[in-house]
């Protein structure tokens, strides 16, 4: 009987937490169904099968596992249907009987049934959280529901477009997905069902939420925001940074990325942030220094420039950091495509190996907000994080005229242990001489 285990997502992640169960104790199931909705450190992902069979869940909703411990079984339809049945009446009572009750009938308990809940018992003190799953378990016939036609006809959304389409009474089937491999996501729900009623289920519960509340409310965090909030205080806490700003005239930038969008297949969404991607990678190749790292004393100097992406996730307050891997040695075109890609499976719950970790630099863009200049925390074992504003047009000087202009400001946090203030200097000079002359970012480098 193949177990089914807690997967690892990232390099930082130790455990996982079951958010929803998709399916129930002896339901069958096949390869590539989607079993589970867990939350790692950095995002909530679904968890798919990989072997055909009765599933039997080990491991409750709400209760975290250890990276590589078993949370389900699946076997043969035959073999396993009666067992896979037996500990959802016995999970049952405790939801809905106080404890008292729940304890007399541990004894009868067949001693196979006691030893299978073993790992449940283990994570006793967590077992609290089953008292917030009530809300949960009175839900799971809609959400089972859709998340079993989904699977049935074939059609490829993300969770979140699945919720919202449920909340929105939006049929999946009718949408066609602009996602990757016609991949159904948020935005493709929210153009079908049209962004009014979104507006109006929020406008009540905010209301509902400042009438019943105390003048204080105390929110428990997610799993992502506790590591973003423990790794953060161990950046500033740890690593000795300081900063450096430059601006860069990005006029010719803005122009090319115009005519890439107008005339060259596959280019119609390179962004700003590709065309950084590219010039950061460039100048990491020029300046390995900054793509290394302090550990144990010495420092790492990394071969591979994997450039991490700083975004906000499509729902609820967090952090992503999707990563375009050996971006020195993509083209632009391929780093607009795979950024784009990354960020979406990211986003969507549905990272593929690799996307969430092996950053050596990052950089946050926080342009499009109107920000002119702010200063990103390193985010470690990386030794810089490069913070982007916003383009802005202004007057400049060229010669005796003034001119109007479009300009960025751009600042390098560096952690002071691997490299010091003159190659700061220096790289920041790189990548602004490659912004200004956006033309070197199109010729392939030896």
């Amino acid at each position: 009987m193949p177990d089914v285990n807690m997967p690892k997502l990232s390099d930082t992640m130790e455990e996982g937490t079951i958010v929803e169960w998709k399916k129930k104790s002896g339901d069958q199931v096949k390869t590539g169904d989607v079993l589970a909705e867990v939350e790692s450190d950095k995002a909530t992902f679904d968890l798919e099968a990989e072997a055909d069979g009765t599933l039997q869940i080990l491991v409750e909703q709400g209760v975290p596992a250890k990276i590589g411990a078993p949370i389900a079984k699946i076997g043969e339809a035959g073999e396993d249907a009666g067992p896979a049945q037996e500990p959802a009446p016995k999970q049952a009572p405790p939801k809905k009987q106080a404890a008292a009750e729940a304890k007399p009938k541990e004894p009868d308990t067949p001693p196979t049934a006691a030893e299978e809940r073993e790992p449940a018992q283990r994570s006793a003190p967590p077992r609290e959280a089953p008292a917030e799953a009530p809300p949960a378990a009175a839900q799971p016939p809609p959400r089972e529901r859709g998340g079993q036609d989904g699977q049935q006809d074939g059609i490829k959304a993300s969770p979140l477009a699945r919720r919202l389409a449920a909340e929105m009474g939006v049929d999946l089937s009718s949408l066609q997905g602009s996602g990757p491999e016609g991949r159904i996501v948020k935005e493709d729900v929210m153009a079908a069902g049209g962004p009014r009623p979104k507006s109006d289920r929020r406008r009540p519960a905010a209301a509902a939420e400042r009438q019943a509340g105390p003048d204080v409310e105390v929110v428990e965090p997610t799993r992502m925001q506790a590591t973003i909030a423990r790794r953060m205080a161990e950046s500033k806490a740890t690593v000795p940074e300081f900063q450096v700003t430059v601006e860069a005239r990005v006029d010719l930038a803005v122009s090319l990325r115009q005519q890439l969008k107008d005339s060259v297949p596959g280019a119609e969404k390179v962004t700003m942030t590709d065309f950084l991607v590219r010039a950061c990678a460039l100048a990491l190749r020029r300046f390995p220094e900054v793509n290394s790292s302090w550990a144990d004393g010495r420092f790492q100097r990394k071969r591979s420039i994997n450039i991490g992406l700083a975004v906000a996730p499509s729902q609820g307050m967090g952090l992503l950091v999707p990563v375009v891997h050996d971006a020195d040695i993509k083209d632009l075109i391929q780093i607009s495509i795979e950024s784009r890609q990354v960020i979406e499976r990211a986003r969507s719950g549905r990272p593929a190996e690799g996307d969430l970790s092996g950053a050596t630099f990052s950089i946050s863009n926080l342009g499009m907000f109107g920000v002119d200049e702010f200063t990103a925390i390193i985010n470690p074992p990386e030794a810089a994080i490069l913070a982007v504003g916003a383009i802005k047009d202004v007057p400049v000087v060229e010669g005796a005229r003034i001119v109007p202009g479009k300009v960025m400001r751009m600042t390098l946090s560096v952690d002071h242990r691997v490299f010091y203030g003159a190659t700061a200097a220096q790289f920041m000079a790189e990548v602004k001489r490659l912004i200004e002359n956006p033309v070197t970012l199109l010729v392939p480098q030896s």
